[in-house]
């Protein structure tokens, strides 16, 4: 799991905001969650590969920030995460 930030180097994504598909609001592309389901190769042949996108807030909610080591540090220090 990356952010759409993070996949392209820190240069974000200038185009319109996108839909988080859990919540259906509107986010800054720099502040997605880009998620991918890939089938193991045993399934392969009954399910594809899946890419949603999904805002910070619904990725806390489905405990993705667990994944996150700069969030848990963040978090020991006491520290609110950034734009909040």
């Amino acid at each position: 799991m990356k952010s759409v930030e993070r996949e392209r180097g820190g240069a974000g994504d200038v185009s319109r905001d996108r839909e988080c598909y859990r919540c259906d609001r509107d986010v800054a592309p720099a502040r997605l969650f880009r998620l991918v389901a890939e089938p193991p190769a045993a399934l392969a042949h009954d399910y594809q590969t899946a890419e949603r996108f999904c805002c910070p807030d619904c990725a806390a909610a489905m405990n993705l920030s667990e994944f996150s080591e700069r969030l848990k540090a963040r978090a020991r220090r006491g520290e609110k995460s950034p734009g909040r």
